[in-house]
């Protein structure tokens, strides 16, 4: 079955005629693009701009995938913060147990959309560099938010899935057989992804409300990474990079924090589709005063909001059904409405506080590291911690503002739990039946090993 993905113009609809035949083992592609017809898109600035910018457009079309929810939630119910009101095959990422019945959708929800938008900038980089008409400037600009975007699916797969393929052609015969890399090398590839966006990128975006990548974005990215792989220095200094850059800052109002147009946001994706503001408020605000939630927040989670904490109240939300008082995640407040006011958020300021503060900590600069944590909890609403508090209670300070700031955003809970090898004692404890210590890494799919016998499956499925 020959696969067409049609990438759009921002606003406009235009249909740029990318035909991709991506890597058999994931799209079941059998006809190689003509290499003619694709190298046309690139012969002019305002086609390229198109291409590119209609990848931010993909990846905002249509619900429930990688980049516009799924990721959010279900790693929000791996961790311990999110469940889904209706029983059903979801309650497998609840117990962390997950079994073929699921491997379908993660191919549909999050390998097939990540590894399309890997390719479509693989072939984006491979025609800008082929190209002698587009001007150098947007060439340069182009080249920065493709290897940007390649790095962030990288990022969310390799913590979702351990090594992944590591594709950098668009030659569906090399990425056929393509075996699992190692998660060092997806981190390294990651890393020189980000640098290069970082050298290549302008200070700002140049789409409306900060809807494409910047310098600052790829920044804030490194600073993620580094603190993921305990460079802790580094993840300082990219941090700071950010905090110090000018260009952001806090909200006064909670509530203020996931509007488009907030000071906070850092990148964000502008929605497409009519009526909608972003998917995840559309999927989790009831339809109506009587309607049934869907995602909700655990007890877990909601008891672990200190007294007095507004993100409580400007981002939970409570609904009584059948006797029971039910909470969901309230960040996004606008289910449909031809008003945009809400773009999908994938980068914030304050998550960039909290990278400093742990990175600080743990190069034993806790002072330091407190100062920051207190800016996240005063504009919380919470009392200042003592800049004299020890080590260990700074740490479990930063995982608790990571916890009540970060929560159903972008699997942040899940991903800590991970990398601070705290999952074992946190799910292990929710789930003392069905956790193991391999639920770690969710399956590689079925169906992407009989289409390429090169990979091989995570242990414990």
């Amino acid at each position: 079955m020959e696969l067409k993905y049609i990438i759009k113009i921002s606003a406009c609809l235009l249909v740029v005629a990318l035909l991709l035949p991506a890597c058999k083992k994931f799209l079941d592609v059998k006809s190689p693009v003509d290499q003619v017809e694709s190298d046309k898109i690139f012969e002019t600035d305002a086609a390229a701009i198109a291409a590119v910018n209609g990848i931010y457009s993909e990846m905002m079309n249509g619900p429930n995938q990688f980049t516009n929810n799924a990721v959010t939630f279900y790693a929000g119910m791996c961790a311990d913060e999110l469940y889904h009101f209706q029983p059903g095959t979801r309650d497998e990422f609840v117990k962390n147990e997950i079994s073929a019945a699921n491997h379908s959708l993660l191919t549909a929800l999050f390998w097939t959309p990540a590894y399309k938008y890997i390719y479509i900038t693989n072939l984006c980089l491979e025609r800008l560099a082929k190209s002698a008409t587009v001007t150098p400037a947007i060439k340069t600009r182009l080249i920065g938010e493709c290897k940007f975007i390649r790095a962030f699916c990288y990022f969310h797969l390799v913590n979702l899935f351990g090594g992944v393929p590591l594709e950098l052609t668009s030659d569906y015969r090399v990425n056929e057989t393509h075996p699992r890399e190692t998660e060092t090398k997806i981190y390294e590839q990651i890393i020189r992804d980000l640098e290069d966006a970082k050298s290549l990128l302008p200070e700002q975006s140049h789409l409306p409300e900060r809807s494409s990548p910047s310098r600052m974005a790829a920044t804030a990215m490194l600073a993620r990474v580094y603190l993921y792989l305990g460079q802790w220095a580094k993840a300082e200094t990219a941090a700071t990079a950010v905090i110090g850059s000018g260009r952001y800052s806090l909200t006064t109002n909670l509530s203020d924090v996931f509007l488009k147009g907030s000071n906070e946001t850092i990148w964000q994706l502008a929605p497409v589709t009519p009526s909608r503001n972003t998917w995840e408020g559309f999927a989790i605000v009831p339809t109506s005063n009587s309607a049934i939630p869907t995602y909700l927040l655990t007890p877990e989670l909601l008891n672990s909001f200190e007294p007095g904490d507004g993100r409580k109240d400007a981002w939970t939300k409570l609904r009584s059904f059948s006797g029971q008082v039910l909470y969901y995640p309230y960040k996004y407040k606008i289910r449909t409405g031809t008003s945009v006011s809400e773009y999908y958020i994938m980068l914030r300021l304050a998550e960039l506080y909290l990278i400093r503060a742990e990175a600080l900590a743990k190069q034993e600069r806790v002072p330091d590291a407190v100062d920051d944590l207190n800016i996240v909890r005063l504009r919380a609403g919470l009392s200042p911690l003592l800049r004299t508090i020890d080590k260990p209670h700074c740490l479990q300070a930063v995982a608790q503002e990571r916890k009540t700031e970060l929560f159903a955003e972008w699997g942040n809970r899940w991903y800590d739990l991970k990398r601070t090898g705290e999952a074992n004692t946190v799910l292990g404890a929710l789930n003392p039946a069905t956790w193991q210590p391999t639920d770690v890494l969710w399956p590689i799919p079925t169906d992407q090993i009989k289409l390429n016998a090169a990979l091989k499956q995570n242990p414990g499925y």
